[in-house]
């Protein structure tokens, strides 16, 4: 069983689509190829990948074709996350595929649950199955499922829980998560947005969308506050937070589906029933996603 923690940059990878909401295999390819200098890591079937939309057997190929194609060379962590427990148990023995470090669970989802114990009990019957470490999944604006800081310390107890990634965006929230995990449990934010603050605090890294199609810029993020260079971070994450407005054109997975196209990176489809961006909304991705910010 693998020990190391997630860290750094982890990219939760979009599923680029055919027009049959079948993998494109080869523009998934493309895209690894593209980011995978520049990230430290990759989320397979995260939120970014339309993993509850995509068919289980599409699902299942994806995670094939990204332990294959990165062969190692950064880890490979995989999103199980369900409606409920014994489908989510599914999910972690069809998709615990050789190559991957890590298994990442959202609470439950569809029925709002606010019982702290019960979703405790959900995420320790998945440590106790999973054959590789389990990483937790906090986003109460998907799930309706607000994972408290002390159910996070209590499952920090269990040994084969290692890390977490918090998207709700509450700081305040996010402080008292790294206020009571041990120090070899990692938290990882998932708002681009608080990427400096929330590494400044001492996050271990960040899951960052963004990191799809700027994951050189997002990794600046880092490094500055790595380096200790404020004025460097505050620069970086300017530009993270001027990019990362892409996501407020339309529908936010429809943004990060265009954005991919226009690198060429798929055909932009998204997955049903999300809806397609404008002209008007896919040209402002286009000004946002301009070469020489991206690159800069």
């Amino acid at each position: 069983m693998s020990t190391r923690l997630p860290h750094g940059i982890i990219c939760p990878l979009a599923t680029p689509l055919d027009d049959g909401e079948r993998l494109d295999e080869a523009a998934l390819r493309r895209l690894l190829d593209h980011i995978l200098p520049d990230i430290d890591g990759v989320l397979a079937l995260g939120s970014s990948a339309e993993y509850v939309l995509l068919r289980p057997e599409v699902a299942e190929n994806v995670v094939h074709v990204v332990t294959e194609h990165v062969a190692g060379r950064v880890p490979v962590y995989v999103g199980v996350g369900d409606t409920g427990t014994a489908r989510a148990l599914d999910n972690v023995r069809r998709l615990t595929l050789p190559g991957v470090e890590c298994v990442v669970a959202t609470s439950s989802y569809y029925y709002p649950l606010a019982d702290q114990a019960a979703l405790q009990r959900h995420f320790l019957t998945l440590a106790e199955a999973a054959t590789v470490p389990l990483v937790l999944y906090n986003i109460p604006q998907n799930t309706a499922c607000n994972l408290a800081p002390e159910s996070v310390a209590k499952l920090a107890e269990h040994p084969n829980v290692v890390a977490m990634k918090d998207s709700w965006g509450d700081m305040f929230q996010f402080q008292e998560f790294l206020a009571v995990v041990p120090p070899d449990f990692a938290v990882l934010q998932g708002r681009e947005q608080l990427a400096a603050a929330s590494l400044w605090l001492g996050s271990a890294g960040l899951v960052s969308a963004l990191a799809n199609v700027a994951p050189r810029l997002v990794q600046a993020v880092r490094r500055a506050v790595a380096d200790g260079d404020r004025d460097r971070a505050r620069a970086a994450q300017r530009e993270v937070t001027r990019v990362a407005r892409l996501f407020d054109q339309g529908y936010w997975l429809s943004a990060l589906k265009v954005a991919l196209a226009q690198q060429g990176f798929g055909s932009g489809r998204i997955a049903r029933p999300l809806p397609e961006l404008n002209r008007e909304q896919a040209a402002r991705v286009r000004e946002l996603l301009a070469k020489e910010v991206v690159d800069g």
